[in-house]
């Protein structure tokens, strides 16, 4: 009689929230169970526990602890969430007596939840946004080797094109040297040029012309190289007017470089200097031939 009546003074209750009552669950939705127990402040429990969750996961929990005439009332909430549809139930929550004057387990009652899914009645199953791709898959590669042909193509087509235009250079004999440098040097607009200030344009005309003409003339590369390899491969050719090239070329490089302005008459007379050293450097039966 007497471990009845310390027994009913033991309670475990379980519940669902009171404000997750009146809504819809849904899969996904968070919802709290409270697990309310009542025990004398003499007899020591454990915590509520439970067998399984499954289809449930808890994600908080939280407890409070109130004594109030010899009785305790302890409270733990229980923050949970549902990953499947349908009339689901919570298992019972259980709590043991701790001591060694009368181990015993208590039970909670269980409870029952209704989940809905949150997809449209109508729905079954998740949709197909479009229709599976079959393998194997021969598009990708049919494109690929499409694009494979049109550079094919289009690498040949650049380098005939580019053949013919050199065909067609050689088909077309170029001037002699002297010839060239002559008809490059009177097409130069001198008037216009030095009335409209552009020196540095009229002088770097003029060295390249002079370049182009040695480079064609003795047959090495004088358009690519500086005033001093020019003057050594003039050396090397034993080229009579080599430091008269070296005067010209230096002043040029001036003019272009360090924005040095020669006196007027020098400017005007630049072209008729550079048509001299190539009068002089021509061949000498050429010379012959126009005296």
């Amino acid at each position: 009689m007497i471990i009845l009546l310390f027994l009913a003074q033991i309670q475990i209750n379980a519940e669902l929230d009171i404000k997750d009552i009146s809504k819809t669950l849904t899969v996904g939705d968070p919802f709290e169970i409270v697990v309310t127990v009542l025990h004398p402040r003499d007899v020591e429990l454990s915590e509520p526990l439970v067998d399984g969750l499954e289809p449930f996961a808890l994600i908080h929990q939280g407890s409070q602890r109130v004594e109030e005439g010899g009785i305790v009332r302890n409270v733990y909430r229980y923050r949970l969430v549902a990953f499947d549809t349908g009339e689901l139930r919570i298992p019972a929550f259980k709590c043991t007596m701790l001591g060694d004057s009368m181990p015993d387990t208590l039970f909670s009652n269980s409870i029952d939840i209704s989940v809905t899914s949150v997809l449209p009645a109508d729905m079954q199953d998740i949709n197909d946004i479009k229709d599976a791709v079959r393998f194997p898959n021969f598009k990708p590669l049919i494109v690929g080797a499409l694009l494979l042909i049109i550079a094919a193509i289009g690498y040949a087509a650049y380098h005939f094109v580019k053949k013919l235009r050199k065909a067609k250079a050689f088909a077309r004999p170029l001037p002699q040297p002297w010839v060239e440098a002559f008809l490059a040097l009177e097409r130069i607009p001198v008037e216009d040029w030095l009335t409209r200030g552009m020196i540095k344009k009229y002088y770097y005309a003029l060295s390249e012309i002079l370049k182009r003409y040695l480079e064609r003339r003795f047959e090495f590369s004088a358009a690519e190289q500086t005033t001093t390899e020019i003057v050594d491969n003039l050396r090397i050719l034993r080229v009579p007017q080599r430091d008269e090239f070296n005067r010209f070329f230096t002043r040029a490089d001036m003019v272009k470089y360090a924005k040095y302005v020669p006196p007027g008459d020098e400017i005007t007379s630049a072209i008729e200097k550079a048509k001299d050293l190539v009068s002089r450097t021509k061949p000498e039966d050429t010379v012959q031939e126009k005296k």
